[in-house]
């Protein structure tokens, strides 16, 4: 039986455009949000909804455990009798070097790798978008000028230009771990911020927006800079993993937090004298690192699918 096209609206079909009901009440269509739909296109990734509810478990745990936990790392005394003690009702996953319960230091060190990684990652965006913004929107000469010396600093390298400039400040805690990681790996950002601009000012509201007298920049910020912004939410979770394995390896090598305070990094970097006798030490945290890096790239992965289905029908041809 072959289905008449104006039967669609009663009956569902033909992409389900309206219901019957609606249609005949006169009531107008409902118009599509970007939102609402990349929302429910995210929903439909399996890999991803898992990886964000895991994401988001681990976070709720790093700020939620030490507020509920019976210990204080940094108040308890030291106790060499219960040094590297296996896990236990007491300590779930048994103690450091100190005596002290290692699950309230992991909640503790992921609390503060996960700071560093969404703050270095926050300040790469804020530069890259008004950098690129800038380029971008003014382009000629300017943005000539901007993108050759945005390829000369792309010959810095990563880890060890942050490794000097960790050496220049002298201090490390949140907030010099945050420079560090954020200094040389704005770049990218800027670019894909250069190439969204670009490509929107074109567009023929903006052009209607100069034409009726707007300034620069409220049709910078109002026009240009939103319709960025599911590139940057995915450029969010793309900078993450990096930036998270960053932190662990400026740690591991002794160039992370300083005690008393303890990131994932320098967890792993405690566990590494003693990982032949006490394998969990180094183990647990490198676990930690390695989850938070796959939910990112996942997470990450299932927003560009979400944002841009053209990704996702390409992937499935």
């Amino acid at each position: 039986m072959t289905l008449d096209p104006r039967d669609a609206v009663a009956t569902g079909g033909v992409g389900e455009l309206v219901p019957a009901a609606t249609e005949q009440a006169g009531a107008p269509m409902r118009q599509a949000n970007l939102w609402r739909d990349a929302w429910r296109r995210y929903l439909q990734n399996k890999g991803a909804v898992v990886a964000g509810a895991a994401f988001l478990a681990f976070a709720a745990f790093c700020l939620l455990w030490p507020i509920m936990s019976p210990y204080d790392i940094k108040e308890d005394p030291v106790n060499f009798s219960e040094a590297y003690e296996g896990p236990s009702l007491q300590h779930p996953l048994g103690t450091d070097q100190l005596g002290k319960d290692l699950l309230t230091k992991l909640a503790l060190g992921g609390r503060i790798s996960i700071a560093i990684g969404i703050g270095a990652t926050l300040a790469i965006l804020l530069i890259g978008v008004v950098y690129g913004s800038i380029a971008g929107f003014v382009g000629g000469r300017l943005d000539n000028i901007q993108m050759r010396l945005l390829d000369a600093l792309y010959g810095l390298p990563y880890l060890p230009f942050a490794i000097i400039v960790l050496a220049i400040i002298g201090t490390n805690n949140l907030w010099t771990m945050v420079i560090a990681l954020s200094i040389a790996s704005w770049f990218t950002a800027a670019r894909i911020v250069r190439g969204q601009v670009i490509t929107l000012k074109e567009n023929d509201y903006v052009r209607a927006a100069k034409a009726v007298g707007a300034r620069w920049y409220r049709i910078l910020s109002r026009h240009l800079l939103p319709n960025t912004l599911g590139i940057l939410i995915i450029a969010i979770f793309l900078e993450l993993p990096g930036v998270i394995l960053g932190e662990a390896f400026l740690s591991f090598i002794g160039l992370g937090i300083s005690p008393p305070d303890a990131s994932l990094g320098s967890m792993a970097q405690e566990g590494r004298a003693v990982y032949r006798v006490h394998p969990n030490m180094i183990v647990i945290p490198s676990v930690a690192v390695a989850l938070l890096v796959l939910c990112a790239n996942f997470i990450a992965d299932g927003m560009r699918d979400a944002l841009d289905p053209r990704t996702r029908e390409t992937k499935e041809h």
